[in-house]
């Protein structure tokens, strides 16, 4: 027989890491990348300009001055929307030794300052949470002001519409289009910022037509585009988990031309008292500004089940 082992004797230590592993993302790439500026009321504005068009310009010798060409600004606004979240720790769960972190409410802290990162950054690339791409609602006392997303402040010139698209050649046609479109207005974005499933059909483009990839005399296959080159410029490729909603989208960015103007920085505090919990708010105001709606482009409703193609 077996002598004095570990099923006879049960008070053992817990064998248990103390660690927490959370793999959720924190992704807000066009919030973070965006110009961060002051917003000072609830309505948020700011003015837009451009040149008149080109035109032939010769005048006879004595001729009169002529008439002024000035036009007036255009001015543009976006609503501080209110964002906020909640952690509530009892006191006894405060106090007992737990796994993976000392002070639950510190840790809970973290976890809400992440989800609210998350929060902006789908209220302005993504769909809110299912809700749909957010448009401007000013509110009242019964309801939430919301921001508009950066979809209805691009203007509908620099918007091409995939949706006919089939093929990863055909995206590619369209991708070229919209960037064609704000180059001409003097656009110059250098990025193309796009939800996981679009982005895996950049690195495609080569390979539709038939083009060659430089890989070296490494032992590894590549199959990513991170820079896109196309004749009017050079768009890096960036990820954005948010946009991987309903409508995927490329947007062709410059971000000297975005904003996050900030009414409230995101903070916490404490709220009173009730029981036996301590209770803190999170909350951010702020909004999002396409500074100029011309600087940037989009290409819309792309596919999810584009081909290769013959």
């Amino acid at each position: 027989m077996p002598g004095f082992d570990s099923y006879v004797q049960l008070r053992q230590a817990e064998d248990v890491v103390d660690e927490i592993y959370n793999i959720s993302p924190i992704d807000n790439p066009v919030a973070s990348m965006s110009r961060t500026t002051r917003a000072t009321g609830k309505i948020h504005e700011w003015t837009e300009d451009s040149l008149n068009a080109a035109k032939k310009n010769a005048k006879t010798e004595g001729a009169v001055a002529g008439n002024d060409e000035s036009k007036a600004v255009v001015e543009k606004q976006n609503f501080c929307q209110i964002m906020s979240s909640v952690a509530e720790i009892t006191g006894t769960l405060e106090v007992v030794d737990k796994y993976g972190r000392d002070s639950e409410m510190a840790y809970q802290l973290e976890l809400r300052y992440a989800e609210l990162a998350n929060d902006e950054e789908s209220a302005i690339v993504g769909d809110a949470g299912g809700t749909g791409r957010q448009t401007a609602v000013p509110g009242d006392s019964t309801t939430a002001r919301e921001m508009a997303s950066i979809y209805p402040q691009v203007a509908a010139g620099n918007i091409v519409d995939a949706t006919s698209a089939s093929t990863i050649a055909d995206l590619e046609t369209f991708l070229i289009e919209a960037h064609l479109k704000t180059y001409q207005e003097g656009g110059n974005p250098g990025y193309a910022v796009t939800d996981p499933l679009t982005a895996g059909y950049f690195a495609g483009f080569a390979l539709s037509a038939g083009r060659n990839r430089d890989i070296r005399n490494e032992r590894m296959l590549v199959n990513v585009i991170d820079l896109y080159v196309s004749t009017y410029g050079e768009l890096d490729v960036v990820l954005d988990r948010q946009m991987a909603q309903t409508n995927n989208a490329i947007l062709l960015l410059d971000f000297n031309y975005l904003a996050t103007p900030v009414l409230r920085a995101t903070r916490d505090w404490p709220i009173a008292k009730t029981g036996d919990s301590e209770k803190r708010q999170i909350l951010r105001e702020g909004t999002f500004a396409v500074l100029n709606s011309k600087a940037h482009a989009i290409v819309d409703n792309v596919p999810k089940d584009l081909t290769v193609g013959p």
